[in-house]
């Protein structure tokens, strides 16, 4: 039985995120995947985490400017 200050294990921590079971297929520019990958470098992520975050950033900011847009 763990005790209160035992670190999740890998199983438990992936089973704590939101599911990410859907496939989204996109057409980007050579230079748009050049900079992607070079993002994915620098934060040492892979390039589907690279997509995901960007994607839920800029999602983020779409919401806010649409909201100062009403």
């Amino acid at each position: 039985m763990p005790t209160a200050n035992a670190m999740p294990s890998k199983e438990n921590v992936r089973a704590q995120q939101a599911p990410c079971n859907q496939q989204l297929n996109i057409y980007i520019t050579a230079e748009e995947r050049e900079r992607i990958e070079q993002v994915a470098r620098d934060e040492m992520r892979t390039v589907s985490a690279t997509i995901r975050m960007l994607t839920l950033r800029g999602l983020s900011q779409h919401k806010s400017d649409s909201l100062i847009a009403d």
